[in-house]
């Protein structure tokens, strides 16, 4: 049949599906070109900050606790110590005080105070800091989630317009190899016809297919 597809135009280089399959295929290179670099980058931001939200949820106590273990009391509240234990100090000296249970007492409720002022203050610029870090991650983290939706949505439709021009392709090569064998067959019983009955035998043969 080759030889007949070659001369009748049936062969598969003559499928108009065939010709366009090259640049389809070049759509899914090129889009991953693109799409990966975001991809890639949401899957890094994933591996970041997924363990973080493991810790908030699975053991907030502890995750708190690893924050605490990095705080380190601040000049503001070092200044503030000094400055309200010496007030004190001068009105428990005027009050001849000084040096009291009441006068250890007050400075130590001072220096708790500011403290847990202090920690409270240090804690929520860190959780700030990690919340705007988490946003970014977070951020990133969607743009790959949505690269890969929109790389997976163009591949999908790159793949079914490949499908349907296969099938089309398919069927026209069949179309096509079903109209030449049906002329053939035609040609063959006219040939047929005319040899033994002239031709109207040539006539009265075809007809019949």
């Amino acid at each position: 049949m080759s030889f007949l597809d070659d001369i009748f135009g049936t062969g598969e280089g003559n499928n108009p599906a065939n010709a366009a399959m090259p640049y389809l295929d070049k759509i899914a290179p090129m889009e991953k070109q693109y799409y990966n670099p975001y991809i890639e980058r949401g899957n890094t931001a994933y591996n970041k900050f997924n363990p973080q939200f493991d810790k908030m949820t699975s053991d907030p106590a502890g995750f708190l606790q690893a924050l605490m273990g990095a705080y380190a009391p601040s000049k503001s509240y070092q200044l503030k110590k000094d400055e309200m234990t010496r007030a004190a100090g001068n009105t428990a000296a005027a009050g001849g005080q000084r040096g009291s249970l009441q006068d250890i007492t007050n400075e130590s409720r001072i220096t708790d105070s500011l403290l847990g002022d202090d920690m409270q203050q240090w804690l929520q610029n860190v959780l700030g800091i990690q919340g705007r870090g988490l946003e970014g991650e977070q951020h990133l983290y969607d743009t790959g989630f949505n690269a890969t939706k929109g790389l997976t949505g163009d591949l999908s439709n790159v793949l079914g317009t490949q499908g349907s021009l296969a099938f089309q392709g398919q069927a026209n090569q069949n179309k096509s190899r079903s109209d030449l064998i049906s002329a053939l067959t035609k040609a063959g019983a006219g040939a047929a016809g005319f040899y033994f009955g002239g031709p109207a035998g040539a006539t009265a043969a075809s007809s019949f297919f």
